[in-house]
Order: structure tokens, then sequence, then C-alpha cells
């Protein structure tokens, strides 16, 4: 199943400007280092609200999936897989057995356009 289409917003526009370069970026902090998902707004480790954007490697490995059924067949994967950089993150699964999955497997993070919309990033097999 395609991913939907998502728009930009003041918040995600950095964010969606990396993925259409085909980079996942992370927040991290400027004063301890901590990595953050992207949508936070203060660092998980200190607090601080002093966040830049850092490129991601793009490695991940599987922490939790849901299938969902789709109304005409075929199914839908939503996964969570935990960053090579520590942060968590949640995406559609493509190109993945069900039957296959399994905590601990190797990830990447790929990305998906709908049409002219924004690149989204999704997990893949590593």
């Amino acid at each position: 199943m395609p991913v939907g289409p998502v728009a930009r917003d003041g918040r995600t526009a950095v964010f969606f400007d990396g993925t259409s370069r085909g980079e996942f970026l992370i927040r991290r902090c400027q004063h301890c280092g901590a990595a953050g998902e992207p949508a936070i707004g203060q660092c998980p480790g200190c607090g601080s609200a002093d966040l830049d954007w850092s490129p991601a490697s793009g490695v991940a490995t599987l922490v939790s999936w849901t299938v969902v059924p789709g109304r005409e067949g075929g199914a839908t994967i939503l996964a969570i897989g935990q960053l090579a950089e520590g942060p968590w993150w949640w995406a559609q699964f493509a190109d993945a057995d069900p039957a296959a999955l399994r905590t601990g497997l190797p990830l990447r993070i790929t990305f998906e356009r709908d049409g002219e919309h924004e690149a989204v990033p999704v997990f893949r097999p590593a």
C-alpha cells in the first residue's frame, strides 16, 4: 500500500527539506548532544530547547509492529524502529512479509513520494 500524501507546515519544513534530499533528520541538543526524534521541542536528556537538525544514519532495528488489513485485501504494516542514534520512530514498513518480522530485525529508512507531495520516510528490511 502506498504512503498517503502529507503536507509541510512551519514546524515540518526543515524535516521535509531533508526527506526531499533523501536525508532523515533528527534533533540534536546543542548542550548535551542527546538525540531526539524530529518532532521534539526540548532535549530528552537535559530539557534544553536549543536543538539543531542533524542527519541520521537511516539505520534502525525493529521494536514492534502491527498489521492493518486492507479493505480490498492486502495489508499495511506499521512499525516502530529504534534509530541507531537512539530515538524511536514509527513509519510504514514497505516490502516486508508480516510472517518474517521479528523484534530486532535490522531496518533502513528510505523515502516514498505520492505524486507531488512530500517524500515520506518508510522502513524496509536492511
